[in-house]
């Protein structure tokens, strides 16, 4: 489940929020098969996750994850890794 929602988070990401901004709070709802808005949509994602913080090495980001069954809501904050400074400062050399 961890790994979905990682995988889930990379590329909503990437696909529609693109750049940062001040302040960081981006939700991911819809996966898109290429990385514009006007592509096909492949997929509407069931719970809400926000992205809320990313940390300074930028392989950190702080997320909220959010859902309902039946009555009930459940949110959880916390850190996920997603190594994007990694790959970032490999592409840079």
């Amino acid at each position: 489940m961890k790994k979905w929602i990682a995988a889930i988070l990379i590329i909503g990401f990437f696909a529609g929020q693109g750049t940062f901004a001040s302040p960081l709070n981006y939700s991911v709802k819809e996966l898109y098969a290429n990385p514009t808005e006007n592509s096909r949509l492949i997929y509407k994602i069931p719970v809400e996750v926000t992205l809320l913080d990313v940390s300074e090495n930028a392989n950190w980001h702080k997320v909220k994850i959010s859902y309902n069954v039946g009555p009930f809501r459940y949110e959880y904050v916390g850190w996920v890794q997603i190594p994007i400074g990694k790959t970032i400062n490999l592409a840079s050399f």
